[in-house]
């Protein structure tokens, strides 16, 4: 995809991104054998995220899910969310793999996090797009905030990462490779939408099972509050921070 690594000052060109799928002769569904050779025998994966509650972007990715039809895996309403920061597999001791992120880390990384954002993050939430392996809308850091809270996870532990940052809202994944174009078509006439302004107060970290080739639920563990913010996602388990 097309962007950059959450600099402070930095834009994504999402047309471009949206014309390199174009470009794309088709989409990359899931590989037999990659799940396994990611997971290496673990079960968890930890992510930090901003929880979307919006009902005007969960509307917006309904219409997308339900304008691509059989094309995609559908992320549910209620873990619609904008990825932060990529932590990695959660560990009790030290790391045995380059992707492991211990436990302690985590929560430095919260510490870090409420220490660097004085305010909650404010995004604004475009039209529909696409890469090879997914949908998504358009999310536009325009005050920075996302990219300051990235640089505080960064400082404390690397991102688990294999292409350029993105911020986006993922509509769904694609369930299978197949031909780009008539997708592309479709997701064209919802590209030009207004934007939706969104105040999120609170960063968490959450943890899937990895086995799950679908869309696993998320399960918050840490709730970092920002700038004293109340109202976060209610949580299945919470330490809160």
């Amino acid at each position: 995809m097309v962007g950059e690594d959450g600099a402070p000052g930095g834009a994504v060109d999402f047309d471009a991104t949206f014309q390199a799928f174009r470009a794309r002769s088709h989409t990359l569904g899931p590989s037999d054998g990659a799940l396994e050779e990611w997971r290496r025998g673990r079960s968890r994966f930890a992510v930090w995220v901003l929880r979307i509650l919006e009902h005007a972007v969960v509307e917006r990715m309904a219409r997308v899910a339900t304008a691509l039809g059989d094309a995609i895996v559908p992320v549910p309403a209620h873990d619609a969310h904008v990825t932060a920061f990529v932590a990695g597999f959660p560990c009790a001791g030290e790391p045995r793999h380059d992707d492991d992120v211990p436990w302690r880390v985590l929560g430095e990384q919260g510490v870090a996090l409420r220490a660097a954002l004085a305010a909650p993050i404010e995004l604004h939430v475009g039209g529909a797009n696409a890469c090879a392996s997914c949908a998504f809308l358009d999310v536009h850091d325009a005050s920075g905030a996302l990219a300051a809270a990235r640089h505080a996870l960064a400082r404390i532990h690397p991102e688990v990462r294999f292409a350029p940052y993105v911020p986006h809202v993922t509509v769904g994944r694609f369930q299978d490779t197949r031909a780009a174009a008539p997708l592309a078509a479709v997701l064209a006439r919802l590209r030009d939408e207004r934007p939706i302004t969104l105040t999120i107060g609170a960063l968490e970290l959450v943890t899937f099972d990895a086995t799950d080739e679908g869309h696993p639920t998320l399960v918050t563990e840490r709730v970092v509050k920002l700038g004293g913010a109340e109202g976060v996602a209610a949580p299945r388990r919470v330490v809160a921070t």
